[in-house]
């Protein structure tokens, strides 16, 4: 499906404006999204952020549309339980189906992936998988518009991967994302590794942090996160805390932080002495397909600093970088690193072979 065609299809049913979090089945809708007025398109940090927002939008009176990968349908269902279905406010939501029955699909979508209509069911939200070609399109909207206009709650439409035609990427790149002066990612994380002392714990967040973590270094004490975006500082808290006597490194993204920016807080009031906090920020969801984040112009460390870091540090060289991890013990904990990379990962990155529960056997082993 062409996603120019798709979104004007919507929109002539009377369904706008859009809004969600980057899924990679939604690359090309979002792409095009991107090439819209601001007031059609707005990107989101959280699905639970964007359901809200939806209500605003509907209690204007328009039917707004919220796309989300069906894994982060489970940050939606509190604001659809206690927003859109408790108030009776329509909206038309677009459900990427990662982790299919029967297809392959990276591990972390394999629950959501196999629940996926059960859930819908248990929330009572209508929905159909959608089709393709235009006239099985014209037949969703129409349900959904049925639905909608009778009953003022969510439709669901799900979208498998390849439903939408490959697109041109935009060209134009916003001034203050220009990476091109920056190192990539996977340059910090080797020196990471090759500084970490032996009973370091290095923890990726979902994505290429971690999959490079994973991929590319061979510290024993390396744990990548798959999925659950957003939870990986609070994660590391729990390790800090239970492990005193080990730095913890979380290896965190921009896109993956402005999700739950109440962890800094959390990690702010506990101040956990041994917690070495990384950001790693290309400003793009890029294992999505480099959708733009909302970081551009955000002061992390500023926002680190008013929720309780002791200390925090901004890097935009390898060089500052190295020198950093060689003065870390003089630095007082939990420490915020602002490290602002260029987007780019190796070609052919390879997803870990490893099950999850290798991962957490490997590294509760390692813990002892």
């Amino acid at each position: 499906m062409d996603a120019a065609g798709f979104v004007r299809s919507l929109e002539q049913a009377g369904f706008g404006p859009f809004m969600g979090v980057p899924c990679s089945v939604f690359t090309p809708l979002i792409d095009h999204l991107g090439t819209l007025p601001a007031d059609r398109h707005y990107v989101c940090t959280s699905e639970g952020e964007a359901m809200g927002l939806a209500g605003g939008f509907a209690l204007a009176g328009r039917t707004p549309v919220v796309y989300m990968q069906n894994d982060g349908l489970g940050n939606a269902v509190n604001p659809l339980t206690s927003l859109q279905l408790l108030y009776r406010l329509p909206a038309l939501l677009l459900v990427s189906w990662r982790g299919e029955p029967g297809q392959k699909d990276a591990p972390q979508h394999k629950v959501m992936g196999a629940r996926l209509f059960g859930l819908l069911e248990q929330l009572q939200v209508p929905h159909a998988v959608l089709e393709p070609g235009p006239d099985a399109l014209e037949r969703a909207l129409g349900e959904a518009r049925a639905h909608v206009s009778a009953r003022s709650t969510p439709f669901a439409l799900v979208v498998r991967k390849g439903y939408f035609a490959p697109g041109a990427k935009p060209t134009a790149v916003p001034a203050d994302a220009d990476d091109s002066g920056l190192a990539p990612r996977l340059d910090y994380i080797r020196l990471l590794a090759a500084a970490a002392a032996p009973g370091d714990v290095l923890l990726g967040a979902t994505g290429f942090s971690g999959r490079e973590l994973q991929q590319y270094t061979e510290h024993p004490g390396r744990f990548y996160m798959m999925g659950s975006m957003g939870c990986l500082p609070a994660l590391g808290l729990g390790l800090a805390e239970s492990h005193p006597g080990r730095t913890v490194f979380v290896l965190d993204g921009d896109g993956a932080l402005l999700m739950k920016l109440g962890s800094l807080a959390t990690i702010g009031r506990r101040r956990p002495v041994n917690l070495v906090h990384l950001l790693f920020d290309n400003q793009a969801y890029e294992s999505t397909g480099g959708q733009p984040t909302l970081a551009a112009g955000i002061d992390f460390c500023a926002l680190a600093r008013t929720c309780g870091y002791p200390a925090q540090e901004s890097i935009a060289d390898p060089q500052a970088f190295r020198a950093l991890l060689a003065a870390l013990a003089e630095r007082p904990k939990p420490l915020f690193v602002h490290v602002r990379v260029r987007c780019g990962t190796p070609a052919g990155l390879p997803r870990p072979e490893q099950p999850p529960e290798r991962m957490r056997d490997d590294l509760m082993a390692f813990l002892g």
